[in-house]
């Protein structure tokens, strides 16, 4: 099953748990992928873009990215962070705050999970629509509507947006170190856990509990463990699988 025969499955659909789910995110992924960058400013009606990256992953795709917007007429400004280990805390909120575009209409983050979770934080303060180039299949936050931070020293989930468009070109993502292959599958793997610990806790607790959703996680799982092998040869489809 693709994601989006996934999505359709049930977004707006009576379920048997007596509430309707909704997939507002739109997710364009494969080889070529992040050609699609213009459909996705004119599908949020955008004409110039702030896009945050640091400088591996402005390497690995912020450069085509700007490419792409310039060819197809649209205007940006662009703001690379240059630490060597970024963090996201209060200081790299605050440079992109501080750096941030106010005639910019769109955020766009280009990198994996730490360039998300600032960018999100960024769209959810200045109301701008988001849009994601992922670089890495390292982590399952791409469509979290939190951002994972330090705060104050502390790790803490904050509430932020989640992204409107996330773009995951496969001839990007398998080029991405195999490490970061690797803690995506991970990161996949603890949801046989995760299910089992939100099952129980609908069993002990009343919370809210939903089978076919469930489901969708485990269908996404399957798919993930049946292409790992194939996911250390940087192959394509086991990579837009873990993705």
């Amino acid at each position: 099953m693709t994601l989006s025969e996934m999505f359709e499955k049930i977004n707006g659909k009576d379920c048997s748990c007596g509430r309707e789910h909704y997939v507002s995110v739109k997710v364009y992924s494969g080889a070529g992928a992040l050609c699609q960058l213009p459909e996705a400013m004119e599908a949020l009606s955008a004409k110039r873009a702030f896009i945050l990256s640091d400088k591996n992953t402005q390497k690995a795709a912020g450069d085509r990215v700007y490419e792409l917007l310039s060819e197809a007429g649209f205007t940006y400004t662009g703001y690379v962070f240059n630490d060597e280990h970024l963090e996201p805390d209060e200081h790299s909120v605050g440079s992109a705050i501080m750096n941030y575009d106010r005639s910019a209409d769109v955020v766009i983050a280009v990198g994996s999970g730490v360039i998300g979770d600032i960018s999100k934080i960024v769209s959810a303060v200045s109301g701008k629509p988001m849009i994601t180039v992922a670089t890495a299949p390292s982590m399952d936050g791409y469509a979290s509507a939190t951002s994972s931070m330090t705060k104050a020293g502390v790790k803490v989930s904050l509430p932020s947006k989640c992204a409107d468009i996330v773009i995951g070109d496969t001839d990007i993502l398998k080029n991405a170190p195999l490490d970061m292959l690797k803690s995506g599958l991970g990161d996949m793997l603890a949801k046989y856990v995760s299910i089992t610990e939100w099952r129980l806790s609908s069993l002990i607790t009343d919370e809210y509990y939903c089978e076919t959703v469930a489901n969708a996680v485990r269908e996404s799982l399957s798919r993930c463990v049946s292409n790992r092998r194939g996911l250390l040869q940087r192959d394509g489809e086991a990579v837009k699988a873990v993705f």
